[in-house]
């Protein structure tokens, strides 16, 4: 257990190290950072363009009101959830829950808000690319730019040896989502994608 905390604290130092590096992002201390427990469904507020032609960052729509539009039924979970070992509990908090559509499960969601979600991002990246299996099918990692939205990395893989489930992550603005997707869920899931990341 020891061990395993050691080289988790480990990893979260070198990425952001690496981040700070190599993106710009000051280093912070543990004890700077304060987590508001009422980010966790923040209010939407819209994107508006900044003078720079990007897109001013916000805090995203309200998480749990986008469920209940889009007729999603929440359950608590205790499935396993990759972003619990890469999150330390002192610094972030870690919502997630079941989904279900008309009575069956539709997927998982689980999410954090942070400033430090691309430092855990970057930890999240170089785990996976070490435990994947030779299994691990349909891998995308990308960079998404999109015109009038904000940036987004999304990092998608079905592996077998992990979950038995395709996996998705998306890090936008100052949240980091970790889905899983049933087969024949993909399209309901990824529309919820797409409207939680405008």
């Amino acid at each position: 257990m020891k061990l395993t905390t050691g080289l988790l604290t480990f990893m979260i130092l070198l990425g952001v190290a690496d981040a700070a590096l190599l993106e710009g992002i000051p280093v912070q201390e543990k004890n700077e950072i304060a987590i508001d427990e009422s980010i966790a469904n923040p209010t939407p507020t819209p994107a508006l363009p900044n003078p720079t032609g990007g897109v001013r960052r916000d805090q995203g729509p309200n998480i749990a009101e986008v469920l209940k539009r889009r007729q999603f039924t929440m359950k608590e979970t205790n499935e396993k959830i990759i972003l619990q070992k890469i999150i330390p509990t002192e610094e972030a908090t870690l919502t997630s829950y079941v989904l279900l559509k008309d009575g069956d499960r539709a997927g998982m969601i689980a999410w954090t808000n942070s400033s430090k979600v691309k430092q855990y991002y970057l930890v999240l990246k170089e785990a996976l690319h070490s435990a994947f299996t030779a299994d691990v099918q349909d891998l995308l990692d990308e960079t998404q730019r999109r015109e009038g939205r904000p940036t987004r990395n999304l990092l998608t893989f079905f592996d077998p040896g992990l979950l038995s489930e395709r996996v998705v992550f998306v890090r936008v603005r100052e949240q980091l989502y970790e889905f899983h997707i049933p087969e024949g869920s993909s399209d309901i899931i990824f529309d919820l994608i797409e409207e939680l990341t405008k």
